[in-house]
């Protein structure tokens, strides 16, 4: 039975793969009809390497800053095991549909840590940090609406995404602060409506507290956000010295609207990697805050490109050579 179930659930996933990367595929040829993909080509080939290495070498930077990051609230992690899970948790949503990496990266943390964390507390400080992630870049897409001039519905498009994580991010830290009365509360339904449903409720709202605990304090909390904030600063330098390696005329506030609309794509769990769909967004607000769109192409192929080889690459030789593929995930759950 354990041997059929793995099987349905091997089919169940290669099937939301194919159909993942079929969209992909469909949204890359529809966007790719509406540019001069010569003249896109001609602007990738003539950009300026030296500045396109600032750009790949703050995006490192970036990531180094991330293992450092989650530790501020998940100090049962040493410095090696946060960095290397956070790159395989991006390698798996660059290669699995539904940004199911977040999965193989709370799998893999589980098992490194040292006191006996599960899998769902992984998962959860993970929403955490996609969360304040999320709060971040909604405040980073507020000031774009205000110094970059874009047509009025995207404005309207990135207001509503900034409000989406803003709300996500006082769920949060209302959760946090109140977590005793609501571990109370589920344990009073749990006494009152006995069952399996009841107990399992009370044991997985249990684990998913117990995952964003360490944030109930305001230092943690605002080293968090203030950390958070320095890495999409750094990330909006790798997207200005990749625009301007490609157009001379780029600026921090056009390099502000590129970061915040191919990140606030890439958390769209339509496709595989966000393939498609960054190349389907970023562009669309650069071209109309007054860059060509051939440029726009560009600079969006060429940062995502570089995220998506250097976090694939480095992730699965960390996960290959970390031996966490002699635990499948779909037995751990």
């Amino acid at each position: 039975m354990k041997a059929f179930d793995g099987r349905k659930q091997g089919v169940k996933r290669g099937a939301e793969f194919v159909v993942s990367l079929t969209l992909a595929v469909l949204i890359l040829y529809a966007l790719l009809m509406h540019f001069d993909l010569r003249r896109t080509a001609e602007s990738v080939r003539q950009a300026h390497p030296s500045l396109l290495l600032m750009g790949i070498t703050l995006m490192v930077a970036a990531y180094f800053l991330r293992g450092w990051r989650w530790r501020i609230w998940q100090g049962n992690l040493s410095y090696w095991n946060s960095l290397r899970v956070i790159l395989i948790g991006f390698m798996g949503n660059n290669i699995l549909p539904a940004r199911l990496g977040e999965v193989v990266r709370a799998h893999c943390a589980a098992a490194k840590a040292n006191d006996g964390w599960g899998r769902t507390a992984a998962l959860s400080s993970i929403a955490a940090e996609r969360i304040l992630d999320g709060l971040v870049l909604g405040a980073f897409g507020l000031v774009a609406i205000y110094v970059v001039h874009v047509d009025r519905r995207l404005k309207w498009a990135l207001f509503l995404a900034s409000l989406i994580f803003a709300s996500l991010a006082m769920g949060l830290i209302l959760s946090v602060r109140h977590q005793d009365r609501i571990r109370r509360l589920v344990s009073a339904a749990n006494r009152r409506f006995p069952g399996r449903f009841t107990a399992f409720a009370l044991n997985k709202s249990g684990q998913i507290l117990d995952g964003v605990r360490p944030l109930g304090t305001l230092p943690r909390m605002l080293a968090a956000i203030s950390t958070t904030a320095v890495i999409w600063a750094i990330e909006m330098g790798v997207c200005y010295f990749i625009g301007l390696a490609c157009w001379d005329d780029m600026r921090i506030r056009t390099a502000l609207l590129f970061l915040v609309t191919v990140n606030f794509a890439s958390l769209v769990p339509l496709t595989v990697g966000g393939i498609g769909t960054i190349e389907a967004a970023g562009p669309l607000f650069l071209i109309s805050s007054g860059v060509r769109p051939h440029l726009a192409l560009a600079m969006v192929l060429l940062q995502h490109t570089g995220q998506y080889l250097f976090t694939t690459i480095t992730g699965a030789i960390l996960y290959l050579g970390g031996n966490f593929h002699r635990s499948p995930v779909a037995k751990a759950w």
